[in-house]
């Protein structure tokens, strides 16, 4: 590995520099995570930094999330804030200021400590608080967390491979990674259209940028279609075809009007306001015989 041109005065200080960032982007993944998650687990809202880093909501029950990262096995003093608050937070609970019940997560980069490790064995903490590290799951689960990661690149992986099982998304699935971790960030800084610190389940789609209706019914066909001049027939063996025109020269209407008197199976999917790189995914997801319609096919 080369070094750096740029030198430091202090290199310890430079590797204190990198763990706080490293930290919070690591914290702003698996918010991102959670994000993927969420509507298959049945949460309404993933809320990041108010009271805790991550707060889950759901129909019955609240996760709060507390997420570390360490460079040598967590001990038992680094927790010992967090379970003081989540102690608060319980009571709001208990006494009914908070609606339903409420579940406590810490996850962690790196297994506990030996001491630590004694303490999670011997019921040392309250029964719903778990701790959850790189290849350990904790019991029951809520199905909304993502496991924990090693590092930022087990994350920034991770986070992409979920990515790719949207359908229709518009963006490639590192962009859009990329794209949340810096919504989470501008949310966890009280800015952005998420200045209340939530992302609410049912703006996900137009948050992950998928367009919902690329695979659809076709176009009605016109009223009255008048046939042009040497216009093409959809039934042939070729494998594909490509059909030009202008604008409004009348490419969908023969689309529409020449599905109605075939007999194959057709589908339309429209890539006009589509990025070129996200076209060949997002057919392949659909996974189905298609038939391309739109500007760009």
């Amino acid at each position: 590995m080369n070094e750096s041109p740029y030198q430091v005065l202090d290199a310890r200080q430079i590797k204190r520099i990198e763990a706080v960032h490293g930290g919070f982007l690591y914290q702003h993944l698996y918010a991102v995570g959670c994000l993927f998650l969420a509507a298959k687990a049945g949460a309404s809202a993933v809320v990041v930094e108010r009271d805790e880093d991550i707060e889950i909501e759901t129909g019955a029950q609240r996760v709060y999330v507390q997420v570390k990262t360490r460079s040598a096995p967590i001990m038992p003093s680094d927790i010992d804030d967090v379970l003081r608050r989540f102690s608060q937070l319980r009571m709001e609970h208990v006494e009914g200021r908070r609606e339903g019940g409420a579940r406590f997560v810490i996850i962690v980069n790196s297994a506990p400590s030996p001491a630590l490790g004694a303490k999670i064995q011997s019921n040392g903490i309250p029964g719903d608080v778990s701790i959850q590290w790189p290849g350990h799951t904790i019991a029951n689960a809520p199905a909304v967390l993502p496991p924990a990661w090693s590092g930022v690149p087990e994350a920034v992986q991770w986070c992409i491979a979920a990515a790719e099982t949207l359908p229709f998304a518009l963006l490639t699935p590192e962009s859009l990674v990329w794209k949340l971790a810096g919504r989470v960030l501008l949310a966890a800084s009280g800015g952005g259209p998420n200045a209340d610190h939530a992302f609410r389940v049912e703006s996900l789609p137009e948050l992950f940028e998928q367009l919902l209706i690329q695979l659809q019914d076709f176009p009605s066909p016109p009223v009255h279609y008048r046939p042009q001049t040497d216009e093409p027939s959809l039934d042939t063996d070729q494998r594909m075809r490509i059909i030009c025109g202008f604008s409004g020269a009348g490419k969908t209407s023969w689309a529409s009007q020449a599905a109605l008197h075939t007999s194959e199976k057709c589908a339309y999917f429209d890539v006009g306001d589509m990025p070129g790189p996200a076209i060949a995914t997002s057919l392949v997801r659909v996974n189905r015989p298609g038939f391309g319609g739109g500007s760009n096919l």
